[in-house]
């Protein structure tokens, strides 16, 4: 029996054969044929994952605090419109109360949040619909703006469906996410489109910083495709430039991997040749013949949940993807 890595499994499960069965010992002659060797013994991934997040609306983008943070990605997000519901402020012993509307012509629902005491406010009011003003007494006090309001303190995650997603790093990190939305064409047109298409719905940014680290996976019970002298090259060639620190390749491939996963509205360039020996972009990911490469994100720290129209996202099941294909290389994640 010769069954194909793509082929439906003879178990009848409906999965691929690749994916379900082909490392039974019942199947030894079909892995013969077709199950790959690992390359390598030990072999190696990158990992980004998102250290820190920031939700903002276009024009508060100055407002955001960067003294310790590098936002070298970001996304454009489409989300319900937020006001403030008139007069629905409650000052209690403990909180304030206020209501927030989703939508305007359409509601979708009206939510009470709870907000604690500031020690020093005196009064609270709205300012317009979409701040809410702590007064302290003496002519001063605190503004706060319903979007950071939300994500602090309601209940529910905001729904943000990802329509772009971009990254400014510079030559050596000297720009950031910030620096390119102060100019962005692409944020102009899409918030252009929405305002004219949907009244019910408004922009947010979503900042993303990213940390870099190395996985690594040995394996030393099977056959592989390079000599003993080959892999310890390979291990000592990876080890001497781990990825310890983000880089223009960091970012890049981290972007790169993140338009190929949701596949945004209003991306071109990653959203169907995505990874690609070609792309000078992430060149060094090839060059030291890592197996793999993952994205983590933490949307629940600014409590959003992200998704596009192509698909959704579990912060329980990282981006993943082979630098190679399956036919060529085995996955380091596949026992």
């Amino acid at each position: 029996m010769n069954i194909g890595r793509n082929e439906k499994c003879p178990c009848k499960s409906g999965k691929k054969f690749k994916n379900c069965c082909i490392n039974d010992p019942k199947y030894a002659s079909t892995q013969a044929n077709n199950g790959i060797p690992r390359k390598y013994m030990s072999e190696f991934a990158l990992h980004t994952y998102s250290s820190q997040v920031s939700i903002v609306y276009p024009k508060l983008l100055e407002t955001v605090e960067v003294s310790n943070s590098a936002f070298h990605i970001y996304m454009i997000n489409k989300i319900k419109r937020l006001s403030f519901v008139e007069n629905s402020i409650k000052v209690l012993d403990t909180h304030v109360e206020v209501q927030i509307k989703h939508g305007v012509t359409i509601i979708d629902k009206i939510e009470t949040i709870k907000i604690p005491l500031n020690d020093n406010a005196v009064a609270y009011e709205f300012e317009g619909d979409k701040i809410l003003l702590m007064k302290d007494g003496c002519g001063g006090g605190l503004k706060a703006d319903i979007l950071w309001l939300y994500s602090a303190f309601s209940t529910a995650q905001l729904n943000c469906e990802v329509l772009y997603v971009g990254q400014s790093y510079g030559k050596k990190g000297d720009r950031d996410a910030l620096n390119r939305l102060k100019s962005h064409e692409t944020l102009q047109r899409v918030m252009a489109d929405i305002s004219y298409e949907d009244i019910n719905s408004e922009i947010a940014i979503t900042l993303w910083e990213f940390t870099p680290r190395l996985i690594t996976s040995m394996d030393g019970r099977n056959d592989f495709q390079v000599t003993e002298e080959e892999d310890l090259q390979h291990f000592k060639k990876v080890l001497s430039a781990p990825p310890l620190f983000v880089d223009n390749q960091i970012i890049n491939i981290t972007e790169a991997a993140l338009i190929n996963y949701f596949k945004p509205k209003y991306n071109d360039k990653f959203k169907n040749n995505f990874p690609d020996v070609t792309h000078k972009g992430y060149k060094f990911y090839y060059n030291y013949d890592y197996n793999a490469i993952t994205v983590e994100l933490d949307p629940s720290c600014v409590n959003i949940e992200i998704h596009s129209k192509h698909t959704g996202y579990s912060q329980f099941s990282p981006v993943k993807y082979l630098l190679n294909s399956e036919e060529k290389r085995k996955s380091m994640f596949v026992l």
